[in-house]
């Protein structure tokens, strides 16, 4: 279907108001064709996934899991900003609530995966982030107003294609696949660290994924795909380093 028109402006929620003063340790990103890939699947599952002090968002009795594909375009620390660092990057997370509030906003980290090995090396070494490489390549191009978006691995383990569609998705849905402010994973201690993030205003486009091939959650029983959800562009500032979740 040619011309359609699925642009939204998504709710800034809770993280309009998070923003930092930048420091040394924290880096600007500007991401790029970014694909929010969604599932629901049963709340039993979601929580054997889980570190025992996160509790999964339920909806109806099942959670949201997103599969989130990026090329992030200029990685750069925020202080100096250089040098900067072009990748592919995705992020496999479920979304949680705070252990102190109670409140959505935040998600944990199942899997972290980046075109580049040694910026993987230098994550886990210097912050203990779990980062997997893996050799990503994101096209998207929009054809007479209807974006096409492709990503596939060398290795066969990810493919996934979708195309630009009309979708129906509430605001409090799109706030908390869109906006989380925090996130949450495991070192190589196991010990639950965490993370804030501060973004801008986004605007969406809905997306229908017509094939999938993700190797990575093969141990996730996932159910219903939602509509997928694509940014054009979006700069992040990124508040590192993690800190033990209290």
């Amino acid at each position: 279907m040619l011309g359609v028109v699925t642009a939204i402006n998504a709710p800034n929620g809770d993280i309009g108001r998070r923003r930092k003063p930048l420091g040394l340790g924290h880096v600007l990103m500007t991401l790029e064709h970014m694909l929010i890939v969604t599932w629901r699947a049963p709340e039993a599952e979601l929580r054997r996934h889980l570190p025992a002090a996160l509790e999964p968002v339920v909806e109806d009795g099942a959670g949201f899991v997103s599969a989130v594909l990026f090329c992030n375009h200029d990685v750069r620390p925020a202080v100096v900003e250089f040098p900067s660092l072009r990748m592919s990057q995705m992020n496999v997370r479920v979304y949680v609530r705070s252990p102190r509030t109670g409140e959505p906003g935040s998600v944990f980290f199942i899997g972290l995966y980046g075109s580049r090995p040694l910026f993987g090396r230098l994550s886990s070494w210097l912050l203990g982030l779990p980062f997997q490489h893996l050799a990503i390549e994101i096209t998207a191009r929009d054809e007479r107003g209807v974006v096409e978006w492709n990503a596939r691995a060398a290795d066969g383990s990810l493919a996934v294609h979708a195309r630009e569609t009309h979708a129906d998705i509430s605001t409090p849905t799109l706030d908390l696949l869109t906006n989380p402010h925090t996130g949450y994973f495991l070192d190589r201690r196991g010990t639950l660290r965490r993370w804030s993030i501060w973004h801008r205003p986004k605007q969406i486009r809905t997306m229908h994924v017509e094939h999938a091939t993700l190797d990575c959650l093969r141990d996730l029983a996932v159910t219903d795909m939602m509509p997928a959800l694509y940014v054009r562009s979006a700069d992040y500032e990124v508040y590192f380093p993690p800190r033990a979740a209290s």
